[in-house]
């Protein structure tokens, strides 16, 4: 063998040893960069698609809605170990000059294939709160702890007695954190909510606000007329029963500061107008609740006695509480309508005279003042 064949074997061998070696720490560095698809998570997939989402349509950042899940067996047959999810269908959703772009990533399990759409709307997405990346970032129970913890806290009842189970931030009731939300007929008796922070379970008892300020309203409405009802604030029992007469909504901003889905109520007063008896004089009775988390309910109660009748607004009648339309319903009819949004946080519904239905007032500071018939949901002109 001649000097130079020994050379050039000696050099091969150098550089194929060097190549392994660079070949070796590359792997190492992928490995601790990236996680291996069998150790994620439902929850690390979530981010993934809302990536992918951010990539292909940069005004998805920001505007994560939900994350809904199928899995292979319903929760409450199945020992958590062996469920597993089908598919995911992560949401990201803007309003933008006065359209929906709602962007999904579909995503099946089985085949690990993903497709990206863009879609849009007349009217806009209600019921979830937008969810930034920083807070989705900062997620930290999986889907997979939420249904073992839903299974040891929830087994009991019929809340999950479902293969679905949605990540979303519920605007009624508030939560501080975007919760798993497990579905389920509508009719079910209990509603299985698992934080995705704390892991704390919460199970309600039907009637549960899941997304309506309407059912909020009408659990307060009743709590009021029970209390006053019960001779527990008085000598004598007041019947608050049909004499509502405002609704005072404070927003968390201005209606032209905000769209949609980022206006949420911060505080509420209901007001009631008892006019005079023989026995009783006449009350204007006000109570206020100040949050709208899932634990929180009325927790100001106000009575002061007139001298003189109520000038007001009308009384509601049985008939127009039950079918008052929802705050959000209102909003987004002021949105969509061909009108200047109002610079105002407040919203009441009233029932003023020379009106045949109760109405909901935006009272504009400087802008004009918008109504809204509370029992179609058609925008007026005052």
């Amino acid at each position: 063998m001649t000097i130079i064949n020994i050379f050039t074997t000696t050099m091969r061998r150098i550089t194929l040893y060097v190549l392994a070696i660079a070949s070796l720490f590359f792997a190492s560095s992928c490995k601790k960069d990236k996680t291996p698809d069998k150790e994620k998570t439902c929850l690390d997939y979530v981010l993934t698609d809302y990536h992918a989402l951010v990539d292909r349509y940069p005004d998805a950042k920001d505007h994560f809605v939900e994350a809904r899940f199928v899995l292979d067996n319903i929760i409450a047959d199945t020992p958590a170990a062996n469920i597993k999810a089908k598919s995911l269908t992560t949401i990201c959703y803007a309003w933008i000059e006065g359209l929906s772009q709602i962007y999904v990533c579909e995503r099946d399990f089985e085949t690990g294939e993903t497709e990206l759409t863009n879609y849009q709307a007349d009217s806009p997405w209600l019921g979830d709160s937008h969810v930034s990346e920083e807070v989705l970032k900062s997620l930290t129970v999986s889907l997979e702890d939420a249904i073992a913890a839903a299974k040891k806290d929830a087994g009991a009842g019929d809340g999950i007695s479902t293969a679905n189970v949605t990540l979303r931030k519920p605007v009624y009731p508030f939560w501080d954190h975007p919760q798993y939300v497990f579905g389920g007929s509508a009719g079910r008796h209990d509603h299985v909510f698992v934080d995705s922070v704390t892991g704390k379970v919460s199970i309600e008892e039907m009637p549960v606000p899941e997304g309506s300020s309407s059912a909020v309203f009408l659990d307060d409405y009743n709590v009021i007329v029970d209390y006053y009802n019960s001779g527990g604030v008085f000598d004598y029992s007041i019947a608050l029963q049909g004499k509502l007469v405002e609704v005072r909504y404070e927003l968390n901003k201005a209606m032209n500061a905000e769209q949609l889905s980022d206006l949420t109520p911060v505080k509420v007063t209901y007001v009631f107008y008892y006019p005079k008896t023989e026995e009783i004089p006449a009350f204007l009775i006000s109570c206020t609740r100040n949050s709208f988390r899932m634990d929180a309910s009325i927790d100001e109660f106000h009575e002061e006695q007139l001298s003189a009748p109520w000038t007001g607004s009308r009384h509601f009648g049985l008939d127009f509480v039950d079918g008052l339309i929802a705050l959000e319903d209102a909003i987004s009819t002021v949105k969509l309508g061909n009108v200047t949004d109002p610079d105002t946080n407040l919203a009441t519904y009233s029932f003023p005279e020379g009106y045949e239905r109760p109405v909901i007032i935006f009272k504009g500071n400087t802008t004009p003042d918008v109504y809204v018939d509370a029992i179609t949901g058609e925008l007026m002109t005052e």
